[in-house]
């Protein structure tokens, strides 16, 4: 045994460790790997695009300067008119010369010149080496039809154009002009698409900066965001610990706003509800106790002198009425509890049905007869001659117009007087229980309905148990009647309402 409740209490140690600080590393870490995530994926999509846009922004400014290769080539020969004037002119073939060779050797480029016979047919072209090729090699249809493109003055961009070359040779072609503007050939510029492509690593690394800045920027805000995040949850974490622990005085301090600081409201809400249950409670309990005590101390006292002969043989029957009437005041205590506690938790059914409220205040003042004798209490009833019929449980809204009563007589002088009526108003019925009593002071009336309390404190013996009039204003609550009251000296008045039963249909004859 001694084994198992160890292993209980390392279990609820480790458990109650779990619940103090999961939450606040837990919750943290989760809240900020997950922004954190969400971050780096953002940098490294826009570092991607970002990447790929200046990838393709170079690499189309690197082939325009092979473009532009191509055309200085063309304007070189400009005021050609043949490929034999550059062999008569040593000048021009060194320069035209040193210029191919510059490009062949920084571009990895082969440059073709090519001469035109008759239009579009192509008459002899110089390559790189300055060699003069049979133009039987380059005569195929797809080349001839690209010839004629820049015959017509167009600048050209084709892969795989002559397949002795390759399939992954580009050909760029510009037209070479003459001096009065007619095209008499072309430059024809072949290049690698591995050589014309701008690689990811020649990139990254003028990004690289950028990117690890942003990477640092977004984890310190990961951190703030996780951090903002989770602060007000552990201020919701702690004052809930408080709570359980029976600080209801505490509550949720956030400003943060949004949708955490509403459930702080709501919880401070909940805990301000919760700390006025508590002080209900040990109310209840104390005005129970009281209640309890008072009869039994005296139920308890004359039985012991009873018992011991401390009392006369002549007053023995006195004191036997007395602890009667305490006995009776005891049960009605405990009935009026359990009535209470029943319509409190729900379990408390009602058996709705017409019922005509006048009939049900002539049957409650008939059970007052013998009381309304005693004190020659004089009658004021103001009832209607029609029915005033009321969707009610019948049994429950005699209770109700009873308690009034019996409320009413306590508190009524000797010869004093007491009225009670009914009428309809619209849709409505309603009900007043009227006194010539003291009246109520102003201070009380406010909590009039609540549990154990009566007005007059200081004569509170056989004044009743003071739930009387709460148990009337549940039962009402429960038919979705309300009651009021108004009181000053010489008069108070109880007045309820309920909603009229709708017309019974009559059945055709």
């Amino acid at each position: 045994m001694q084994e198992t409740f160890s292993g209980g209490d390392t279990c609820r140690q480790m458990t109650t460790g779990a619940h103090r600080h999961g939450p606040r590393g837990g919750i943290f870490l989760r809240t900020f790997l997950g922004f954190l995530a969400i971050t780096l994926a953002t940098v490294l999509l826009f570092t991607f695009i970002l990447t790929a846009s200046l990838q393709a922004e170079r690499q189309a400014a690197y082939e325009d300067e092979v473009r532009a290769q191509a055309r200085e080539v063309a304007g070189y020969v400009a005021n050609l008119n043949q490929l034999q004037v550059i062999f008569e002119s040593s000048t021009m073939r060194y320069v035209l010369f040193s210029k191919v060779q510059m490009i062949h050797n920084h571009y990895n480029a082969d440059v073709w010149i090519v001469s035109y016979d008759k239009g579009q047919l192509i008459y002899q072209f110089l390559d790189s080496g300055g060699n003069i090729v049979d133009p039987k090699y380059i005569s195929s249809e797809a080349v001839l039809e690209q010839i004629a493109l820049v015959y017509q003055g167009n600048e050209i961009r084709v892969q795989g154009l002559f397949p002795e070359l390759g399939e992954d040779i580009v050909t760029i072609g510009v037209p070479w002009t003459y001096s009065d503007g007619h095209v008499v050939g072309a430059v024809l510029l072949h290049i690698s698409t591995e050589d014309l492509r701008v690689r990811f690593a020649d990139v990254l690394p003028s990004l690289l900066p950028a990117g690890v800045g942003v990477l640092v920027l977004g984890i310190a805000c990961s951190l703030l965001l996780a951090r903002s995040q989770t602060r007000p949850l552990q201020e919701i974490t702690a004052a809930v610990r408080d709570f359980s622990k029976g600080r209801l005085d505490r509550r949720v301090q956030l400003s943060c706003g949004g949708e955490l600081q509403a459930l702080g409201e709501e919880i401070n809400r909940m805990a301000f509800e919760l700390s006025n249950m508590e002080q209900s409670r040990k109310s209840f309990v104390a005005n129970v106790s009281h209640e309890l005590r008072s009869p039994l101390t005296s139920i308890r006292g004359y039985v012991q002198a009873l018992r011991d002969g401390a009392i006369p043989e002549e007053e023995r029957e006195k004191y036997m009425d007395v602890v009667l009437d305490e006995t009776a005041r005891l049960t009605a205590l405990v009935r009026d509890l359990l009535d209470l506690s029943r319509i409190e938790s729900g379990k408390f059914p009602l058996e709705i049905a017409r019922v005509d409220l006048c009939e049900q205040m002539r049957r409650a003042l008939l059970s007052f007869e013998g009381r309304i004798d005693q004190k020659h209490v004089e009658v004021n009833a103001q009832l209607c001659e029609e029915p005033c019929w009321v969707m009610a449980d019948a049994g429950r809204i005699r209770q109700v117009i009873g308690n009034l009563i019996d409320n009413a007589l306590k508190f009524l002088p000797e010869g004093g007087t007491l009225g009670v009526g009914v009428g309809s108003a619209g849709k409505r019925v309603y009900a007043y229980v009227e006194d010539n009593g003291p009246g109520i002071s102003a201070d009380d009336l406010p909590f009039i309905f609540d549990r154990f309390y009566k007005a007059d404190k200081a004569h509170t013996a056989g004044m009743g148990t003071g739930l009387g009039l709460s148990i009337v204003k549940r039962i009402l609550e429960q038919h979705g009647g309300d009651i009021s009251v108004s009181s000053e000296p010489g008069k108070t008045v109880f007045r309820f309402e309920l909603a009229a039963a709708p017309e019974e249909k009559k059945a055709p004859q």
